[in-house]
């Protein structure tokens, strides 16, 4: 029992380093297939979000959530690449455009790994399922607890 338990224990640590050492070595490029628009439901209303293709060794998007025919609120996105692989900044916005982060700061989705097909990060995932379809699992803080949000998204026309 104690043999498999080092063994479980010692994959975990090489998955670990793997995917860290992949995170490492992602480039922007690595996202670039998530440029263009995306809409879906869920948080309780209609989801879109919108990529700009990379330039600069960036990309950057906006997303905004409509409830009841209304702006519940909006992101703007901004993702890049660090010593530690490819790293997505977020700023939220009320309908009315009040932040809700300091001026400065911003919600960071600190990178774990990314491919062709997927970008991983820290309390965030986006799956490339197809062409046209995205599968996004989400970490979001409520005032009872940390709960994952599971939302698909297919692509659209601009």
């Amino acid at each position: 029992m104690l043999k498999l338990i080092k063994t479980i224990v010692a994959a975990a640590a090489f998955s670990a380093v793997a995917a860290a050492a992949q995170a490492q070595d992602a480039t922007i490029e690595d996202a670039a297939w998530l440029a263009g628009r995306w809409v879906g439901e869920g948080l309780g209303g209609q989801l879109e979000e919108t990529w700009a293709p990379p330039a600069g060794g960036q990309m950057v998007g906006h997303f905004r959530l409509i409830r009841d025919g209304a702006p519940a609120f909006y992101e703007i996105m901004l993702m890049e690449v660090t010593d530690r692989g490819v790293r997505m900044r977020v700023k939220h916005f009320n309908p009315d455009f009040v932040g809700w982060e300091e001026r400065d700061g911003w919600h960071a989705f600190e990178p774990v790994a990314a491919n062709e097909d997927a970008l991983e990060f820290e309390g965030l995932s986006i799956r490339r399922v197809g062409e046209n379809d995205v599968e996004i699992s989400l970490q979001i803080r409520y005032p009872d607890g940390v709960r994952e949000e599971r939302i698909t998204m297919r692509r659209a026309p601009l």
